[in-house]
């Protein structure tokens, strides 16, 4: 393939160079060669030193505040505040003057009557007296129209200017921070709905975060070493263990007495009433008869030889009465 001549041009010769390649890489060749908004402003740097710079496109200058302000975060000063506030500045709010409220506009009719042009289709015959009254009419109905029409778009041109240019009120005379405001009625209530909606969400944050935040006094050593006056393990936020010899009596069950019981009896009564149960399907009634199905389930007494008086497994032998009892 020849060199390229020295009329070439740089688009002539990315597309050479590119030839073969897919049309979106060609096309995309072309134009950062071709066309200065595909082209960034950045020219090459010389030295050791490092320069801040970003690349722009079409030739736009960076903004001031990347190539003066460091990366650093700025200092938080005691005039600063963590949210920004889009309220009108401290010296818009009410003071209690005599001039404040002042500032009012007329409003504007709510329609404005333009039944007057139909009267001019009317080709009817009529007297001439009737038609210059149809004409005065008119003529007065024009102006009224003219009028209300003016003075529709002046109040217009004076909201938009108060909206626009002052925004935050007019100094001293009527602003959306006053109560009885009327020209700033709109803003002033979109105001109280985003303290509102502040309001609530600061509540929703602070119970957040108290839940996230919270510990119980045992796990934050809150009172160390002072008598709680709760029941065992109940200032710890955990799961306690069964420890009522009522509730859980076998956790109380010395070694003896658990290895080698004075009463184990071959048939459980709680056992056959369960699996009894669950063959009637929970039915108290007899299905065919309709009598009441109810068997009471006993233990037959050992006829062996009880424990000898006094031993510590004669309390679970079947019929024992306590001493106290049978004197």
């Amino acid at each position: 393939m020849p060199p390229p001549g020295a009329t070439a041009t740089a688009g002539s010769m990315s597309l050479s160079q590119s030839r073969g390649a897919h049309p979106t890489l060609r096309m995309n060749s072309f134009l950062r060669s071709t066309d200065a908004g595909y082209q960034h402003a950045e020219a090459p740097q010389q030295g050791d030193r490092f320069i801040r710079k970003m690349a722009t496109y079409g030739h736009v200058r960076p903004s001031v505040s990347f190539t003066s302000e460091p990366r650093v975060t700025r200092p938080m000063k005691e005039h600063c505040a963590v949210d920004m506030s889009n309220l009108p500045t401290t010296f818009m709010d009410p003071r209690g003057e005599d001039k404040e409220g002042s500032l009012s506009y007329p409003q504007p009719p709510k329609e404005i009557d333009d039944s007057f042009i139909k009267l001019y289709e009317n080709h009817s015959l009529m007297l001439p007296s009737e038609r210059y009254k149809e004409h005065l009419h008119m003529k007065k109905a024009e102006k009224q129209w003219r009028e209300d029409r003016a003075n529709l778009f002046l109040y217009r041109k004076r909201m938009n200017v108060l909206e626009r240019h002052y925004p935050g009120g007019v100094t001293g005379l009527d602003g959306p921070l006053h109560p009885n405001t009327q020209l700033y009625a709109e803003r002033r209530q979109h105001f109280v709905n985003q303290e509102e909606r502040k309001a609530t969400h600061g509540t929703g944050r602070l119970d957040h975060l108290h839940h996230q935040r919270r510990a119980d006094d045992a796990t934050a050593a809150r009172m160390y070493g002072s008598d709680p006056n709760l029941l065992r393990s109940q200032d710890i936020c955990m799961q306690r263990k069964c420890v009522d010899p009522e509730q859980h009596p076998v956790r109380f069950i010395d070694t003896h007495e658990r290895l080698f019981p004075s009463y184990s009896p071959e048939w459980d009564p709680q056992r056959a009433a369960a699996i009894r149960s669950h063959d009637v399907r929970g039915k108290t009634h007899n299905i065919i008869s309709g009598t009441d199905n109810h068997i009471e389930l006993k233990v037959a007494q050992r006829w062996d030889m009880p424990p000898l008086p006094g031993m510590p497994n004669i309390a679970s032998h079947p019929g024992y009465v306590p001493p106290e009892a049978a004197s």
